[in-house]
């Protein structure tokens, strides 16, 4: 059945607007050049493993919305770099945990730094009118997630 999504301009203004934010924080940037290189798919499992202790590689696909086996795929080249070590759990050899290891968090911080440089730079009404928008713009990333992960 063909999706009956009906397209508002104000919707894909919305995505548009998005999509130019993110380029402005795209941390290929100069500045940033000594940094791991990641995919997108990469970026999206070691912010995962940052924000939640230890998770397991299901728990990393199930909040990013990727498959399983992109997760794997991003998680042997993220412990090839030496950004990720794997953890088994005791009295449970099937089991892995996922832990940042201190170049990540390194590499993290200079992110966060490069990001609040940007985002600083900006008039203070702009920047304090997104941080209000903040909560509503979470709520929509992870109602973006939740349909990707039915669909797994």
């Amino acid at each position: 059945m063909p999706d009956e999504t009906i397209v508002t301009p104000d919707l894909a203004d919305l995505a548009d607007v998005l999509v130019e934010l993110a380029r402005h924080l795209d941390v290929r940037a100069p500045e940033l050049r000594d940094i791991v290189p990641l995919t997108g798919t990469e970026v999206a499992v070691i912010r995962e493993v940052h924000r939640t202790p230890r998770p397991t590689p299901s728990r990393i696909a199930l909040a990013t919305g990727l498959a399983r086996s992109n997760v794997s795929a991003a998680l042997r080249t993220l412990e090839a770099r030496g950004l990720v070590l794997r953890e088994h759990t005791e009295g449970d050899g099937r089991t892995v945990r996922l832990v940042a290891t201190p170049l990540a968090d390194e590499h993290l911080a200079r992110i966060n730094a490069f990001w609040a440089r940007r985002l600083g730079a900006v008039p203070d009404d702009v920047r304090d009118a997104a941080l209000r928008a903040l909560p509503a713009l979470g709520a929509l990333a992870e109602a973006l997630v939740e349909p990707r992960a039915q669909e797994a």
